[in-house]
């Protein structure tokens, strides 16, 4: 039957217009795969299947497809086609082999990897994939053998050495795997590598003076090395000797060869215990250390940033953060930090072109655009705010939190703009996510009172907020203001007057209640408070002609 199919699959080869199908078919179907189109390649190539049902090359194409996509049983019946069409084929062969380890069927492709072997005697990394997969079975001996016949061909060899090593490992031979490393140390005693086997060895089986002493041949061929330096630091640890262990550890800290992210997952390591004195110190000065060798990495930059920030140093943090972020823009952490930094410190005209910058290079992140909206609200840059914070706000989900700053933060930005429908909507929007958020509740009260707007809703609202948190003088200063401008100035002094026994430093809550106080036909109180809220600060041209005239003009 086999042979008819095949004769059959001839005479319709002959067909001029089935070959060139085919040829199509076949190299649409290799170009497919190549861009990753896989549904397509796999549509083409079965095509070419039933065009010619006894091509290896397209069932080797067809199992590589369902080898990758995970269909095994389709995947192992083409690699078996391809396979035995072509056993010559090396790359038929392999994927076979791997089609059968796929299925976990280890002694079919076994006897594959023999086949290999004895079909390509030249091939050593055949007969070292064999001996592998013995090992891996089981069969230890015959892996060993493999590997000894290798190294009558090419004497002692890292690889082979190491190979072995894992082999009598697996057996607990552990006298015939160190008489194997000692042999590789023999063979080239200039190579520090060969000895730090030895010392992985003797510290797995608990032997530290060994381990000792290989590490002390290291230092005696190279004295700066790091790895050696590491180990060192582990060796005294485990001992419990900290101070011994530290000095090793500074000294790969302070070698240049020892890449930076080794470093920096150390410091991040030590970083996350700074809650004990020991590791905050020790983390600070390898910071330091690393700093002072790698001067221009954002790794060394951004981490000596974090240590900084421990010690509350923070514009020195940030000068770091920023370093970190030029030197490497993609960092969003270091960006984010240092746009932080910049709020803290009030530092509104930098935390808007840094923030600028960090739109740019992160688009799609939300927290750039809110705190870009921050610092044009207080620049006064409303428009730009209000853009800023509309466009954020499309990128926050899952985050009620964040959600109800941006709302806050426009119904700010637009107040400012005199955009006054929108501000009040925007905080409704705020509150429908938290009905109790005291800063939303007084926020928007205040502004209705300034606007002398909706007076009765401020109140509600002020109220709630100081019911919700009483004692908060700017809360208690707002809730006056609002009983001012409904003109119960008796129920507004009382308030006005616990906010400024709680607010002396704060000059707007003084001059409001030296309004009411003035409402209240208390002249001369009124011009003390407004010459108290002066001398602290206030200095708006509506105050001082307040305390020119000592009257208030409505």
């Amino acid at each position: 039957m086999v042979g008819d199919k095949t004769a059959e699959s001839g005479q319709r080869l002959r067909s001029s217009d089935d070959q060139l199908r085919f040829g199509v078919f076949y190299i649409d179907g290799c170009a497919a795969r190549m861009k990753g189109n896989i549904d397509e390649a796999l549509k083409l190539f079965t095509e070419c299947k039933r065009i010619d049902p006894a091509s290896a090359a397209v069932k080797y194409e067809l199992a590589r497809i369902y080898h990758e996509t995970g269909v095994s049983d389709q995947a192992l019946l083409n690699a078996k086609g391809a396979a035995y069409a072509d056993p010559k084929n090396e790359w038929y062969q392999l994927l076979l082999i791997d089609c059968y380890n796929a299925l976990k069927q280890y002694n079919q492709s076994i006897k594959l990897r023999e086949n290999l072997v004895k079909n390509f005697p030249l091939r050593n990394e055949f007969k070292e994939d064999l001996a592998i997969q013995y090992s891996v079975m089981g069969y230890y001996d015959k892996s060993l053998k493999i590997y000894e016949d290798l190294e009558k061909q090419y004497g002692i060899n890292e690889q082979i050495i190491l190979n072995k090593t894992r082999l009598f490992k697996n057996q607990k031979k552990y006298k015939d795997a160190e008489a194997e490393l000692l042999r590789l140390s023999i063979s080239n005693p200039e190579e520090p590598r060969f000895y730090s086997y030895l010392a992985d060895f003797y510290i797995e089986h608990n032997e530290l003076e060994k381990a000792r002493n290989m590490y002390d041949r290291i230092l005696a061929i190279e004295p700066n090395n790091p790895v050696v330096n590491l180990a060192l630091h582990d060796y005294y640890s485990a001992q419990g000797k900290t101070a011994e262990a530290f000095e090793y550890l500074k000294k790969a800290f302070m070698n240049p060869d020892l890449d930076v992210i080794t470093k920096e997952a150390i410091l991040i390591s030590f970083y996350k215990k700074s809650q004990d004195a020991v590791y905050r110190t020790n983390g600070y000065e390898l910071a330091k250390i690393m700093i002072k060798v790698h001067p221009l990495t954002p790794e060394a930059n951004a981490i000596y940033a974090d240590y900084l920030l421990l010690d509350r140093k923070i514009k020195e943090a940030g000068e770091y953060y920023y370093k970190s972020a030029i030197n490497e823009k993609g960092n969003y952490r270091a960006w984010e930090q240092l746009i932080k930094i910049d709020y803290e410190l009030s530092n509104f005209d930098s935390l808007e072109k840094h923030s600028a910058k960090a739109i740019e290079l992160f688009p799609s992140q939300p927290l750039v655009y809110f705190y870009n909206g921050i610092a044009n609200i207080q620049i006064r840059n409303f428009k730009k705010a209000t853009q800023s914070l509309k466009d954020g706000i499309e990128f926050v989900s899952d985050n009620k939190a964040q959600m109800l700053d941006f709302y806050s933060s426009l119904g700010d930005a637009y107040n400012y703009s005199k955009e006054f429908e929108k501000s009040d909507k925007a905080f409704e929007d705020a509150l429908k996510i938290d009905t109790d958020n005291t800063f939303v509740l007084n926020q928007y009260s205040y502004f209705l009172s300034l606007r002398k707007e909706n007076l009765d809703k401020a109140e509600k609202l002020s109220k709630k907020a100081n019911e919700l948190q009483p004692g908060n003088r700017s809360y208690m200063d707002t809730y006056g203001w609002i009983l001012f401008q409904q003109k119960k100035f008796s129920e507004a002094e009382e308030w006005l007057h616990n906010a400024a026994k709680l607010g002396p430093d704060n000059a707007n809550i003084l001059e409001h209640y030296g309004d009411v106080l003035y409402k209240q036909n208390k002249t001369v109180e009124a011009v003390k408070q407004w010459e108290k809220a002066k001398a602290i600060g206030g200095n708006s041209e509506e105050l001082n002609k307040k305390i020119k005239e000592k009257k208030l003009n409505d």
